[in-house]
């Protein structure tokens, strides 16, 4: 990749990170712009590792996403302003979007899972059991995941407010951010933003993030 080629100018919004400026090579793919976003803004806890799980789209026109295996000057002007959005997937039969975008984040690796659906079931895949298409949080391949229940607890939401429950005998236990600690039982039990929740066998503790708003609007 040459370095004599003239760059792009461009601002991006990076959620509640509004015109950032960005200048890529002209020859560069939309992915690998959305790399360098991640990279750049890691200390945005909400954010994933992985670019296909963003698209970047045109501030004026959010329905039209940038093509992926197209370079940044075939779709693009100088000077042009973009915007990056998250990947919604299809929801389960049965689920509903979150009010507020929600998401956990393994403390120990920081890998983010966003809360597409509701309920959202942490767990592990079995055809076998009930909702296997409701697990948002996959922890089969953990070094310790066999020591998580199938279905292990889910996260639900009602009047603004999201609850956690128990969908096993496997214990987890949430940390409020004041400290106190409270064991997840069949009831459902508030959580907030900041809390930890904690599986217990599997030594695996998930940080649950609600992307805050500003002045009104979503960040």
């Amino acid at each position: 990749m040459s370095t004599n080629q003239k760059r792009l100018d461009l601002r991006i919004d990076v959620f509640d990170q509004l015109a950032q400026w960005a200048k890529p090579l002209p020859n560069l793919k939309p992915p690998e712009l959305v790399d360098a976003i991640l990279q750049e803004f890691q200390e945005l806890e909400y954010l994933s590792d992985s670019s296909a799980d963003y698209r970047l789209v045109p501030a004026d026109d959010e329905g039209t996403a940038l093509e992926e295996d197209v370079q940044l000057a075939q779709q693009v002007a100088n000077e042009s302003r973009l915007k990056l959005l998250e990947v919604e997937r299809p929801l389960p039969p049965g689920t509903k979007r979150p009010s507020q975008a929600a998401y956990l984040r393994d403390v120990a690796n920081g890998k983010v899972y966003k809360l597409h659906w509701l309920p959202a079931i942490i767990g592990r895949p079995d055809k076998n059991q009930p909702h296997d298409d409701r697990i948002a949080v996959d922890l089969e391949s953990y070094q310790t995941g066999l020591r998580v229940s199938r279905r292990h607890a889910q996260i639900t939401e009602q009047n603004g407010r999201f609850f956690i429950e128990s969908l096993s005998r496997n214990p987890t236990t949430v940390k409020h951010e004041e400290g106190a600690v409270e064991a997840v039982g069949e009831g459902k039990r508030p959580l907030q933003h900041g809390d930890l929740i904690q599986l217990e066998r599997s030594n695996i503790t998930l940080k649950f993030i609600v992307r805050q708003y500003r002045n009104g609007g979503q960040t």
